[in-house]
């Protein structure tokens, strides 16, 4: 039945329309160079091949493309705004020099005119392994042809530039286009952003002996350790390389970061290539040994030597599905961004009966409500998690006990807190240091009976700014994890600067 309805499914979003399309294109003569057909229609239309894409990147390119093009007229830039194209102005009597200059782009360039004559709007398209990258502000222009009188000039699109006096264009237009202008804030990428991953490799034959050792030696204290089954599952640790794609997301949307730590228990991806913009830490310098508790991995994140004040902390399940922008995750300097869940955490006190996850949102809502009097009645979503490093030290400083508790604890218990994912964001609010926001993104159980349908719909519609792939409790079955490899690969194709190539066939 659910082959049928994954059948139905692609049917209704188009699925079959588009390969056809793909096919179609090579009966289409040879495009541009570098340019690749991307799909047929009434008016079939080419799009610039690029790999392995850094969307800021190419946000900035197609900026510098046009103002070479209209050189030596000189625009006034609007301030940048995530999401939105760039915008231009420029003189009512240069509009016929900009749009046949325009014109000339090449020809993954589309050019449209308004009917009216007060704008042009701008938008190439770029192809990855032949398929089209999907469209986004971020990746357009605006020229907006401005009425010139000779005398002072107001306009909304100016932003920060209302008002232009006939005789200081060319000084606004040369200060509009200095590059500090130029950042889709806020904040500005000069203040350092890093990223955090926590990762583990489940088939390390090493890695699993340590862990055996330390469930016998926890084992073997006092009888029986009381936590739920699913603290020691199979499925808390299996990896399906959902790090090496996840990277890759962050490479192409969200490449504005500093720094890459990558925290892990003495393991080493075998694909990665020493690329000194990530970073290993191991679990012995921040923790003096071996964890399997993402809790006490967690509870030490902000002691990494040279880690920024401004982080993001992403588990490797978690991935950047479209453009991203650090005001997405950082309101402003030193406030952060959280993204409350609708689910609600459970009344009464943690038990050995409680999921691990649940329980650590029941110890931290008790925290919560000695420390600031406040009562939080729902989890934290799933997703990247902003934090700021000197609120992760404020929590540690004072709940010096709790924090110790759960740092020392092999394995997750019902004496847990879940710094980073969950208390971290609502102690920040309680001190002012982080606002409620409500993310565009998606949760999926990749054991759930309608997963394989859903990931066939995220894979078509790519309409999520963040996804997390996730299974807390049961392993995946081969025909799953297969299921999700050639998901990731199809999304994220092309390999990050920091994989290793594949090796060439003998």
């Amino acid at each position: 039945m659910n082959g049928i309805r994954r059948r139905v499914a692609s049917v209704w979003r188009g699925d079959a329309l588009r390969r056809a399309r793909r096919e179609g294109a090579r009966l289409l003569p040879p495009p541009a160079p570098g340019n690749v057909w991307t799909g047929l229609s009434l008016h079939p239309h080419q799009a610039h091949s690029v790999f392995a894409p850094d969307l800021h990147r190419l946000r900035s390119e197609l900026l510098e493309a046009v103002l070479a093009a209209i050189s030596p007229i000189v625009p006034v830039l609007a301030p940048p705004e995530p999401r939105l194209p760039w915008r231009l102005m420029v003189r009512q009597q240069d509009a016929g020099a900009v749009l046949d200059a325009l014109r000339a782009l090449p020809p993954h360039w589309e050019v449209r005119p308004a009917r009216d004559g007060r704008w042009i709007d701008l938008r190439p398209r770029f192809a990855v392994a032949g398929r089209e990258l999907e469209r986004t502000g971020d990746l357009e222009l605006r020229v907006d042809l401005m009425h010139w009188t000779g005398e002072a000039h107001r306009g909304a699109a100016l932003g920060a530039f209302r008002r232009i006096e006939a005789t200081a264009w060319e000084e606004t237009a040369r200060q509009s286009l200095i590059g500090s202008h130029r950042r889709p804030g806020p904040p500005a990428p000069s203040m350092p952003i890093d990223v955090v991953y926590t990762w583990v490799d489940d088939r390390d034959q090493a890695w699993r002996a340590r862990r055996d050792a330390a469930l016998e030696r926890t084992s073997a204290v006092g009888g029986p350790v009381a936590r739920h089954p699913s603290a020691t599952a199979e499925a808390r640790f299996a990896d399906s390389e959902e790090l090496r794609y996840s990277l890759r997301s962050l490479h192409r949307y969200a490449n504005w970061v500093r720094r890459i730590y990558l925290v892990t228990d003495g393991q080493l991806p075998t694909w990665l290539n020493g690329d000194p913009r990530i970073q290993l830490v191991d679990h012995r310098e921040l923790l003096g040994g071996s964890r399997f508790n993402s809790h006490a991995i967690e509870s030490a994140l902000h002691r990494i030597p040279g880690l920024a004040e401004h982080y993001l902390y992403l588990n490797d399940d978690v991935f950047f599905g479209r453009i991203a922008h650090p005001g997405d995750y950082f309101a402003a300097e030193g406030v952060a961004r959280f993204f409350p869940s609708d689910l609600p955490i459970d009344p009464g006190p943690a038990t050995s009966f409680d999921p691990p996850l649940m329980a650590a949102a029941k110890n931290g809502r008790e925290l919560l409500a000695g420390r600031f009097g406040i009562d939080v009645r729902t989890r934290i979503r799933h997703t990247v998690h902003p934090q700021l490093r000197s609120v992760a030290a404020q929590i540690e400083e004072e709940n010096s006990e709790e924090i110790a508790r759960t740092r020392a604890a092999p394995f997750r218990s019902p004496q847990d807190i879940s710094v980073a994912s969950s208390l971290h964001h609502w102690y920040a609010h309680a001190l002012g240091r982080s606002v409620p926001s409500t993310p565009n993104y998606l949760y999926l159980d990749l054991a759930a009976p309608h997963a394989p349908q859903a990931l066939d719909a995220l894979g078509s519609l790519r309409r999520y700014d963040t996804f997390c792939l996730n299974t807390e409790e049961r392993a995946l079955d081969p025909s799953r994890r297969a299921g999700l490899r050639r998901f990731l690969e199809t999304y994220f194709p092309d390999p990050a600067p920091w994989e290793t190539a594949p090796a060439e066939p003998a």
